[in-house]
């Protein structure tokens, strides 16, 4: 008894380190955010002039709008795609999995600068709606996120066993669409949800491709803070935790709509 206190002892230690440590240079950024100055060991002058000039910036805000649905579209275009492609798989050809799986990791090697400005010089003269910069950064973003949302729903649906699930639903009477659709997906909704907000990390964190794809034509909230950063460097600390809330919000919200969902399906 005395040995698996210890060990939960340890392991709390442990969980409370990794914790102190990830959240050290947030709480370092927040601070710096607080102060004019941190020449010392401690920093001086107190002020909220950075929040209050961001809160009052319409121009940050509309930014982070742009952000959010800028990463909310491409998400849930990829994930439908994706669920309806390995509901194909799982359903009625098996024997695909392994070339779906090679076609989703490939844009793990061709992300970076390489994606947007390949797309760029490829559709930038094509016709609408294909040269639309709007539908290669969505297009684009899906394509980034891919393999993400692929591999989150794949080992989910290898972890519940989706094929007995739905032939024990067709033992009852249920259609395969139904059985995929009203069984499986709420038993990895888990699952689903954490590769979304892994995807929205991504998306939410992404410079480069709405940079080269978009310039300054659609301003969001990555390049709001490479303009800040040529300006305030206090500013630009206060830039980054607000951006951390909203993602914090965000990802919050996801999961307590996950959690609702479930107590009420545990009723």
């Amino acid at each position: 008894m005395n040995v698996e206190k210890k060990q939960n002892t340890g392991a709390k230690i442990a969980i409370g380190v990794i914790i102190v440590y990830l959240l050290l240079p947030l709480a370092m950024t927040m601070i710096y955010s607080l102060f004019r100055e941190w020449i010392d060991i401690m920093p001086t002058g107190f002020t909220l002039n950075a929040y209050t000039e961001l809160f009052t910036d319409t121009l940050f805000w509309k930014a982070v709008g742009r952000t959010i649905v800028i990463s909310v579209v491409p998400i849930v275009l990829c994930t439908v795609f994706v669920l309806l492609a390995m509901y194909v798989v799982v359903v009625y050809h098996p024997d695909w999995n392994k070339m779906i799986q090679i076609l989703c990791t490939v844009p793990y090697a061709i992300q970076g600068v390489i994606l947007p400005t390949c797309v760029l010089s490829l559709y930038s003269s094509a016709p609408e709606p294909f040269g639309n910069r709007m539908f290669m950064l969505v297009s684009t973003y899906m394509v980034v996120i891919l393999p993400y949302v692929y591999q989150g729903i794949r080992n989910n649906l290898n972890g519940i066993g989706a094929a007995r699930l739905i032939e024990a639903a067709q033992m009852l009477g249920a259609s395969r669409f139904y059985a995929f659709f009203r069984v499986v997906i709420p038993n990895i909704m888990g699952g689903v949800t954490i590769s979304v907000m892994l995807a929205m990390a991504i998306v939410f964190g992404d410079f480069v491709i709405i940079n080269t794809l978009a310039g300054g034509h659609f301003m969001t909230a990555q390049m709001y803070l490479y303009d800040v950063m040529k300006k305030s460097g206090q500013r630009t600390c206060a830039v980054i935790v607000l951006l951390f809330l909203v993602t914090l919000i965000i990802s919050a919200g996801a999961f307590f709509l996950q959690s609702r969902e479930k107590d009420r399906k545990d009723r």
